[in-house]
């Protein structure tokens, strides 16, 4: 898949592209019949919810360890418009599995993606793409993503100690910008740009709400510090090499 200029322009605008329907309901069996896989893992890239610690929050770095998920980061429908948008082939930077539980998945506070990577990591330049492949249906209930359009067009709210920003800016930012909840079927996949002020609420319903994000950096982004485990922040810079469109299908015609 490739967007048009109409899409790039409304990408640049807006700060985000929603495409329902990305991916179809055969290659949405075969990524969840890799869930069990990360939800079951134990260690220092799964972290759980702090007051129902059986229930995981994320799993960070699943494209290192799970082929499913290896092949989805380099699936075509996903790294091709990755490119168009930050002007460059790109690696992958960053995965993780926002897992929201039903019940207990709690909220997200206003953020900007490219502060974590700023301060932690010492990226440069947001020259990056957020891409969420919805896993369940993302309705008004489950604490869908939330987005300020054109938020990203405003810079970075430098936070240097948390992600959060300031009840005060989102109070003008959606004053004068609205706030869009972004919801959609399970196969329905986001692209928006790492200066998108976003955030969610708790999920208090008994429907999951699971995305997995796949963060995409240009590969001449290239002032990054190892200072983190590779499963938060790889400083592999080689570009991906895509697959064919049929790779999830692939695999497990070859399960």
């Amino acid at each position: 898949m490739r967007l048009t200029e109409e899409q790039i322009a409304q990408y640049d605008e807006q700060g985000f592209l929603v495409f329902r329907g990305l991916l179809a309901p055969p290659e949405l069996d075969v990524i969840e019949g890799a869930m069990p896989d990360l939800l079951g893992r134990e260690g220092p890239d799964v972290v759980r919810e702090e007051n129902e610690t059986r229930a995981v929050r994320m799993v960070f770095g699943a494209h290192f360890h799970n082929d499913v998920i290896r092949r989805l980061s380099r699936h075509p429908r996903l790294v091709t418009p990755s490119e168009q948008i930050v002007r460059d082939r790109v690696h992958v930077y960053q995965s993780r599995l926002n897992a929201k539980s039903s019940f207990h998945g709690t909220g997200w506070a206003w953020h900007q993606d490219f502060n974590q990577w700023h301060r932690q990591d010492g990226m440069a330049r947001p020259q990056t793409v957020v891409v969420g492949i919805y896993l369940d249906d993302v309705n008004p209930c489950n604490g869908p993503l939330l987005i300020i359009p054109g938020s990203h067009k405003r810079g970075h709210f430098y936070n240097p100690d948390a992600m959060d920003i300031d009840d005060e800016i989102i109070a003008t930012l959606a004053a004068e910008e609205g706030i869009e909840p972004v919801m959609g079927p399970p196969g329905t996949v986001v692209f928006f740009d790492a200066l998108s002020v976003h955030g969610s609420a708790a999920n208090i319903s008994p429907w999951p709400r699971r995305i997995f994000y796949l963060n995409y950096n240009a590969v001449s982004n290239r002032q990054i510090l190892p200072l983190r485990e590779p499963f938060h922040c790889s400083v592999d810079l080689t570009p991906i090499s895509v697959l064919a469109d049929d790779c999830l299908l692939q695999r497990e015609a070859s399960a």
